[in-house]
């Protein structure tokens, strides 16, 4: 919640959802989209010379904002299959993606294209820039994760930048680990948590833990991080928490806002924003 003091991303937040206002609806979605603005920002990638591709990419605000300030966005994903086939990534992206646009952008700035983040078909080293928000942690198994962490290590430029933005777990309760949801799955003859195993949770499963993230996205990747993950919450960001029930959100305070603490059975996670660079070859 403290993010949401800062100056900085709320003039990014402004620019990029105009019609909203951040303070009043604080939530981790637009936290990444800041996330994402603000670094490339930092490093100097908001020029024509820059090409990115989003993996997972539906059809995010932030896709059409970046069209205005690169040169070339390309956006992936499974668009009319899948569990976001309804939601975010409906087929018509591909067909028309300014019926879903929220303002003029350059359309000439920015493709769409059919891809499964696992298998990317790209060259080596085609982009500049690579970003998945929120996407990674629904493409499967541990080794599916990790097929597309390599992927997006594979078409980054040397000198080129990835963020990666998923889910990660501030809390994780014993009752949710693997080896104790194996233990009531046997309990209660898969009865409960029918698809946990010693090394896999049948909860939460779309969420990281900090051990997680290295082994499944960090290292696959090839890439190095930035800086060091920090999983220090603000207090003030547990006064909201989002307990899932049936499916249905129940905030703690009964408003929808702020929303940047999940909870689902007993544990609780929001997103983590990975920054990442592919060295350039050694001269």
């Amino acid at each position: 919640m403290r993010d949401f003091e800062d100056p900085a991303l709320l003039a990014a937040l402004r620019s990029i959802l105009p019609e909203r206002d951040p303070v009043t609806h604080a939530e981790r979605k637009v936290w990444e989209f800041a996330m994402l603005a603000l670094f490339l920002e930092d490093v100097g990638r908001l020029h024509d010379g820059t090409d990115v591709l989003s993996v997972g990419a539906g059809d995010e605000r932030i896709l059409f904002w970046l069209a205005n300030r690169v040169g070339r966005v390309v956006a992936t994903d499974i668009y009319g299959e899948g569990t976001f086939e309804g939601n975010e990534a409906d087929r018509s992206m591909l067909e028309d993606p300014s019926a879903q646009a929220p303002h003029p952008y350059r359309e000439d700035h920015l493709e769409t294209m059919w891809m499964d983040g696992r298998e990317l078909s790209f060259p080596d080293a085609s982009f500049d820039v690579v970003f998945t928000l929120s996407s990674i942690e629904h493409f499967g198994s541990g080794e599916d994760i990790a097929r597309s962490a390599r992927e997006i290590g594979r078409v980054l430029r040397p000198g080129g930048h990835a963020v990666i933005v998923t889910e990660c777990l501030v809390r994780l309760h014993p009752l949710d680990r693997a080896p104790a949801t194996a233990a009531i799955r046997l309990l209660t003859r898969g009865r409960r948590h029918a698809g946990a195993t010693l090394r896999r949770r049948s909860v939460l499963d779309e969420a990281f833990t900090p051990r997680e993230l290295q082994a499944r996205v960090v290292a696959p990747s090839g890439l190095s991080l930035m800086q060091p993950v920090d999983l220090a919450v603000s207090a003030e960001s547990w006064d909201n928490v989002i307990r899932f029930a049936d499916g249905e959100p129940v905030p703690r305070t009964g408003e929808p806002y702020p929303h940047i603490l999940v909870q689902i059975s007993r544990s609780v996670f929001t997103s983590v924003c990975l920054v990442l660079e592919r060295p350039t070859a050694a001269r």
